[in-house]
């Protein structure tokens, strides 16, 4: 999975103004938080001089500055509770970050954040975009002396974090203080434009290697592997044909969740990991394995697809998955959901019926893609949200156009297709999309 095309081993993202488009929280803190205290102040000027600064840097000098009697920690907890529902509910990603960050993962490029900001913020952030689990390390500049990033100090603690010597990183940040210290370094430093930089950027473009509005703008600098790679788990169990469920393409990367090793076997695949507890099958003795305690919050299967999402792949196959123990069907439709939040594309399929979660946004369904071809098939879609805004569905013999469906009535049980293949949508939302034998 190594790429020898990028020009570096590493790559330490900074957060907001980077990976995170954050301006605007902080915009607003400032905002309520002078007015707040009756202050006038000039918050573009405010945003320059704290730029670059730790988050205690950045409340001492406040409290210096205005002359306030709060202690800095009481500074500090009051911007995280300003802040903490909008990061961990709201704030998005910069344009083609994700995207980016899975294919340096695939490409066998280690990654790690380096940010003056704090965990209890950040961490929740980087859950709900679907990124938290492609680092590989995370470093704070608390742990480095609460310093401006400009004396390198944070990039050189990601690197050793990483094991990878410094000349073989690059930086990605947003300030002229974040490029100054990886310069310092001696990395490569790469500019993401963020409007709170654009006073120093004239400096920035000059000292860094490249200047970016788009993470797509990276293939400037190396090519970008367009291959489409797929993950597949094969789970423990399969009621139906595993040979109709997994047709093998080039480059698929196999995980096998605990016993599924022995499936994966049946069907002459090799899986590339076998991860599990061992509590439904004997360890396999010439698999590479990674064990995992039997007393665990994450099913098997949640394992292997978290496994495959920190090696950066986008378009998941689930194998089996139904049947057996309603509990374990369950578990795995929660994977399924658990994934589509993160913005990636997952099917289970034990080649008999088959199953997605769409998550704000629409999934195309053909007719075909389950069933035996003896019988017909039910197309069935339920919210696994509270409730499911603008719903549509078409191509099936029972439509719907702009629905709201809810997590406590089945209105969208055992429908029928009514052309080759069904488009289904939601707005705003998790639908369950199955496709099952009549």
């Amino acid at each position: 999975m190594n790429s020898t095309s990028i020009p570096f081993a590493a790559a330490l993202f900074d957060l907001d103004g980077t990976l995170l488009d954050s301006g605007y929280v902080w915009r607003d803190v400032d905002a309520r938080f002078f007015a707040a205290r009756g202050i006038e102040v000039d918050h573009a000027d405010y945003a320059r001089a704290v730029q670059g600064m730790s988050f205690r840097e950045a409340a001492v000098y406040t409290i210096k500055r205005f002359g306030l009697a709060e202690s800095v920690e009481a500074v500090m907890d009051e911007w995280m509770r300003m802040t903490g529902e909008e990061y961990a509910l709201r704030v998005p990603l910069k344009r083609g970050a994700r995207d980016y960050l899975r294919f340096l993962k695939r490409s066998g490029v280690k990654l790690a954040v380096v940010t003056a900001n704090r965990p209890e913020l950040f961490m929740p952030a980087l859950e709900h975009t679907g990124v938290r689990e492609l680092f590989d390390a995370f470093c704070t500049c608390a742990e480095v002396g609460d310093t401006s990033k400009a004396d390198g100090a944070l990039y050189r603690l990601a690197a050793e974090r990483l094991g990878v010597d410094e000349a073989e990183c690059a930086v990605f940040e947003d300030v002229l203080e974040g490029i100054k210290g990886a310069k310092k370094r001696g990395m490569r430093a790469y500019a993401v434009r963020d409007a709170a930089a654009e006073h120093s950027r004239e400096a920035i473009d000059a000292l860094a290697d490249g200047t970016i509005d788009d993470f797509a703008d990276m293939r400037r600098w190396h090519p970008f592997d367009e291959t489409p790679r797929r993950c597949v788990i094969f789970t423990a169990r399969c009621d139906g044909d595993p040979a109709r469920a997994y047709a093998p393409q080039e480059g698929d990367y196999i995980l096998c969740a605990d016993a599924g090793w022995l499936l994966a076997r049946k069907q002459g695949i090799k899986p590339d990991v076998v991860i599990g507890d061992f509590d439904s099958s004997d360890e396999p003795a010439d698999e590479a394995i990674r064990r995992v305690p039997v007393e665990k919050d994450d099913s098997d299967t949640l394992l292997c697809l978290k496994r495959g999402l920190a090696l950066g792949f986008d378009d998941f196959l689930i194998v089996g998955g139904f049947g057996g123990r309603v509990d374990h069907t369950l578990a795995n439709f929660q994977a399924l959901h658990y994934a589509a939040r993160r913005g990636v594309r997952t099917e289970m399929s034990d080649g008999e019926s088959w199953a997605t979660v769409v998550v704000d946004g629409t999934v195309t369904v053909p007719r075909n893609i389950a069933g035996d071809g003896a019988r017909g098939v039910k197309l069935s879609v339920f919210a696994l949200s509270d409730e499911c805004r603008g719903v549509s569905i078409r191509g099936a013999k029972w439509t719907l156009e702009n629905a709201t469906l809810t997590n406590a009535f089945p209105l969208g049980l055992s429908n029928e297709f009514a052309a080759p293949e069904a488009g289904i949508s939601v707005q705003s939302g998790a639908l369950l999309v199955t496709v099952c034998p009549a």
